[in-house]
């Protein structure tokens, strides 16, 4: 039998991962095998809080998020920015660059996080001999849509207290890379405009943050203490 006959026999008799979940520990996917195989020639590293861990001028990457949150934003020339995506701990991040022209995005560390570099060749071409990482990718990236799905609808379609913690961390994360820290600084009024509420409603919903430690409160200042906690009130809701 030949070698690619031997790769087809081995392909056949793996079996796929189920593909209906909707939070993907990508590693999980993989035999104990192809873990192995796929961090081969990483490294790892962390990046500090506020940090940007790739930008688009840079070569090609992938990164496995092993601890912490991450946000991928798209930026312009004129300093506007727009956030993709949050990723979370045991996301692939840079799945795109394993099968095509990845997209122009920026990827931002919220808090300390710890990511292995991927050797993107390397997963390349273990993904076109081994249909069981190919399905893992596959299942990441259609992940992947349904996060983008979520932030889109979760800005007009959550409830007040899911809009609220997205209004807050999107604003947060962008200060942070501006000022260093995760703070808002808006009005009760200014935030009730943003997410379609009255300034009573967002007050009393700012009130339950803050006896949460979630976010602190100044005049005219938000500051988010716990970002991860933030990212999970946006993660939790549901389309």
């Amino acid at each position: 039998m030949s070698f690619t006959e031997l790769v087809r026999d081995h392909n056949r008799r793996m079996s796929a991962p189920t593909l209906a979940r909707e939070d993907v520990d990508f590693l999980s996917l993989l035999s104990e095998v192809n873990r192995r195989r796929l961090l081969e020639g990483s490294t790892r590293a962390v990046f500090p809080a506020g940090s940007i861990a790739f930008h688009p001028e840079g070569p090609r990457a992938s990164f496995l998020l092993e601890r912490g949150l991450a946000r991928a934003y798209s930026s312009v020339p004129d300093g506007r920015q727009a956030t993709v995506t949050f990723f979370h701990a045991r996301d692939l991040i840079g799945g795109t660059a394993l099968i095509g022209r990845p997209p122009r995005i920026y990827v931002q560390a919220v808090v300390d996080s710890t990511m292995a570099t991927l050797d993107v060749e390397a997963v390349r071409n273990l993904a076109m001999t081994e249909i069981e990482v190919t399905v893992a990718v596959a299942t990441h990236l259609a992940a992947r849509v349904r996060s983008d799905f979520q932030l889109i609808a979760v800005r007009s379609l959550g409830n007040l207290r899911e809009r609220l913690a997205y209004d807050l961390l999107d604003r947060a994360c962008r200060s942070q890379l501006a000022v260093g820290r995760l703070e808002v600084r808006a009005t009760h009024a200014d935030l009730a405009d943003s997410i379609g509420s009255s300034r009573e409603v967002v007050s009393r919903a700012l009130r339950d943050l803050r006896a949460a430690r979630i976010v602190e409160t100044a005049p005219g200042m938000v500051r988010v203490i716990d970002p991860m906690h933030l990212a999970a009130i946006v993660r939790a809701f549901v389309i």
